[in-house]
């Protein structure tokens, strides 16, 4: 069992590419915001008044969303996913299934989901991991694993900065050091 914790920090390339989608619908919301409010200045129709309000704050809230993303892009000073004695903590944002304890760990395996190589987890009950998550959000991602790989626990490499060996090395010693060892006969 290893000493100290591993911790594991955002891909740059996976940054880049929320940066990239944030300002794309920023510029999708801008383009309908002006395109409803000139409809709404020829007829005023509640309508285009409404796509204008919506398009409005979709450029609000992709714009703040995609401060956040630059933010962490420049200032990548906490990790999206941390091993430790206890358990991992999978911080990924809005996904990550945040704490899970190595007691309730059955095994680690490679799958594939959505085209994608990802490291599935297995706990002993998925349901509770569901359960316990903060927000609305992370148990929706979390469910849908269940559906998808058969557990909520899926970390994406592609979205860690490392390569999928480094991750699923890591988290096998953590796993590998608490492997439920057999009771002697007496």
């Amino acid at each position: 069992m290893p000493s100290e914790s591993v911790d594991f920090y955002p891909s740059r390339a996976h940054v880049v590419t929320l940066a990239l989608t944030t300002l794309a619908l920023v510029v999708l919301c801008a383009v309908a915001a002006r395109l409803g409010f000139d409809a709404a200045q020829t007829s005023a129709s509640p309508a285009a008044l409404a796509a204008v309000s919506a398009s409005a704050i979709g450029v609000l809230v992709f714009t703040g969303l995609g401060l956040l993303v630059v933010r962490r892009l420049l200032l990548p000073t906490w990790p999206v996913l941390t091993l430790d004695d206890d358990g991992l903590v999978d911080w990924l944002p809005n996904l990550g299934v945040e704490q899970v304890l190595w007691s309730e760990v059955t095994g680690v395996r490679e799958t594939r989901l959505a085209f994608r190589r990802v490291l599935a987890v297995d706990v002993a009950n998925p349901r509770a991991v569901v359960l316990r998550q903060r927000t609305f959000v992370r148990r929706i991602a979390a469910s849908a694993n269940i559906a998808l790989v058969g557990t909520p626990v899926v970390l994406k490499p592609g979205s860690i900065d490392g390569r999928s060996e480094e991750v699923a090395s890591a988290v096998s010693v953590f796993v590998a050091g608490r492997a439920p060892r057999p009771k002697p006969v007496a």
